[in-house]
């Protein structure tokens, strides 16, 4: 059997010898290409290299345009002011000040700042200042290029796989909940933990976050299903939404509950429904047909109670909280069968 180094390795070891890795990559190939300090290239890997590839690859691309930017305020510096220690201190006020009030359109002026000041400040007793000052920016684009080398290639810790963990495990939980809402509203409407989807929803609003740093940063590395992904994420939070009255349709039912005629139609429903969720938080084929044949079963139990008057023993608040709850299930089931049958679904 084949060794999985993953398994065995913690992600924190795992990060701390890619950062290793990277900073003897950057500092080898500063010296290999000819750059005189290759520290700022290893200074710089140690800086962009982050646990999660996507946050890696935001990191270079904030460092290395911040650095081109700061780069090209230094040279127009070095440019235009003499270097007397009066005219210094007017460059690095305008420099830094003007790099600075430009955050207000993006943070990667910050970093333009600091790169600003150190090509102009450290340039100041060279004799080609303006070779030197690209000679910085060479080596922090070296240090930029082996940290996203090795955060892309070595062990890469997915933000996609991160997120894609979260879904099943929050699906599986939507799932657990529904089939745990339907048992108690079966069983005479018991009562429920009000707060059942309290940390759930909150931990579904989280998704969105995760989902843009996959969509802007790893897409364009990885091949992933953005469709799906955003079908799975987009999916979870409108279920959550829905299902976040229930607790409350069955808490407000007052004194003895009713036994439930439709349990056989309204069980199977949820068992299906639980499937169907989990089949979309994993991502994997799911066949829809039982659960269509659950919604349509439990629509034509309740126009025969209907027509057969058994509805009427219900007091007007009693029927609108039995009919909320059950109403609810079945275009929760309908949701979901317009979410399986459409194209982004294995």
């Amino acid at each position: 059997m084949a060794f999985n180094a993953e398994k065995f390795i913690s992600s924190h070891v795992r990060h701390g010898m890619k950062v290793g890795l990277a900073s003897v990559l950057a500092y080898v190939g500063a010296e290999w290409i000819g750059l005189p300090y290759g520290y700022w290239a290893v200074i710089t890997t140690v800086i962009v290299m982050q646990m999660h590839v996507a946050d890696s690859i935001q990191m270079c691309l904030y460092r290395f345009t911040g650095t081109a930017i700061g780069a090209g305020m230094g040279i127009l510096m070095i440019l235009v002011f003499p270097p007397t220690h009066f005219y210094t201190l007017i460059a690095v006020f305008v420099g830094t000040g003007i790099c600075a009030y430009l955050t207000r359109y993006d943070a990667r002026y910050r970093m333009a700042a600091i790169t600003m000041a150190i090509v102009f400040l450290s340039s100041l007793h060279a004799e080609h200042r303006i070779e030197y000052s690209l000679f910085r920016v060479a080596e922090i684009g070296v240090g930029v290029l082996c940290a996203f080398v090795v955060s892309v290639v070595v062990w890469p810790n997915r933000t996609a796989s991160v997120l894609l963990d979260r879904l099943s495990a929050q699906y599986d939980q939507v799932a657990d909940n529904v089939l745990l809402l339907m048992d108690n509203f079966l069983h005479r409407q018991r009562k429920t933990d009000p707060d059942l989807f309290f940390d759930l929803a909150r931990e579904v609003q989280a998704n969105r976050e995760l989902y843009n740093k996959v969509y802007a940063t790893e897409r364009r590395v990885f091949r992933d299903d953005m469709d799906l992904l955003a079908l799975q994420v987009n999916t979870l939070n409108s279920v959550v939404e829905r299902l976040q009255s229930t607790p409350s349709l069955l808490n407000e039912v007052e004194g003895d509950g009713f036994d439930i005629i439709m349990n056989p139609e309204l069980t199977q429903l949820a068992s299906d429904m639980a499937d169907a969720l989990r089949a979309i938080g994993r991502g994997v084929h799911y066949d829809p047909h039982p659960l269509a044949k659950a919604v349509d079963g439990v629509e034509k139990r309740f126009i025969e109670l209907r027509e057969q008057g058994v509805i009427e023993r219900f007091e007007v608040r009693r029927y609108f909280q039995v009919m909320s709850f059950i109403n609810t299930a079945q275009h929760l089931g309908e949701f979901l069968l317009v979410v399986l049958y459409k194209p982004q679904m294995p």
